[in-house]
């Protein structure tokens, strides 16, 4: 008799997520295609599908980072990159692109407390204003001298390296894992609350497969304890 109560093994997690990556890199092309995608509600389709994607391998990794021993003493591990290799990266091959995944914890909920009013900008502050609408208007002169092709070039790039990342994390999610546990450690007393918010973290709706989800969450929801140092 199946337990339904206890969680999925990690092992069939990461098999079904490698399916939803598989299908969704098939859909898209491939980093070498995605960034070749100019098209803005092409690319936001693409975005949308990612960031399911990220925030689904955070907590795979976060499971896997839940097993792993207690933190000793942290190895010098080459980048995440696989850019050890002093050849130049190829943009047809996204194998030889130096890229490396984000481990993206939540930040912490802002502080919603009672504030105290003031009276009025000082003339320090208001010069401080003054000095900062300069600037942002001369950073939109700067953006208007370049095109528009130029600025979803750069933007299909950005997603083509994200995708690229996340593909390496999928064919070995080990070096990551091991990052988030020293990530997390390094946190202490508020590593708890951090691996937490991984759980809790809330893909774009639509993006995953709701079983999937719910079972990688559920799952997810055993490995904060690990962190627990209070």
């Amino acid at each position: 008799m199946h337990d339904f109560t206890a969680p999925a093994p990690i092992a069939d997690l990461w098999k079904s997520a490698r399916a939803v990556l598989a299908d969704a890199l098939s859909a898209f092309g491939g980093p070498q295609q995605i960034q070749r995608t100019l098209d803005r509600i092409a690319r936001s389709a693409i975005r949308r599908q990612l960031k399911a994607l990220e925030v689904l391998v955070m907590k795979l990794l976060l499971i896997e980072a839940a097993k792993l021993p207690a933190v000793t003493k942290r190895a010098h591990a080459a980048p995440n990159g696989q850019g050890r290799s002093a050849h130049a990266a190829d943009p047809a091959r996204p194998e030889t692109w130096r890229v490396c995944f984000q481990l993206h914890i939540p930040p912490e909920p802002k502080d919603t407390g009672p504030r105290i009013r003031g009276f009025g900008p000082s003339r320090l502050i208001r010069a401080v204003v003054v000095d900062a609408n300069t600037f942002a208007n001369r950073l939109a002169a700067m953006r208007a001298s370049i095109s528009n092709e130029e600025r979803d070039s750069a933007a299909a790039a950005r997603l083509a390296r994200r995708f690229e990342a996340l593909r390496r994390v999928f064919a070995n999610p080990a070096p990551r894992a091991r990052r988030l546990k020293h990530k997390l450690i390094a946190l202490k007393q508020r590593a708890f609350a951090a691996a937490r918010r991984i759980v809790a973290h809330k893909p774009p709706p639509r993006q995953l497969d709701p079983i999937l989800l719910d079972r990688t969450r559920y799952a997810a929801e055993h490995a904060p304890p690990a962190f627990d140092t209070g």
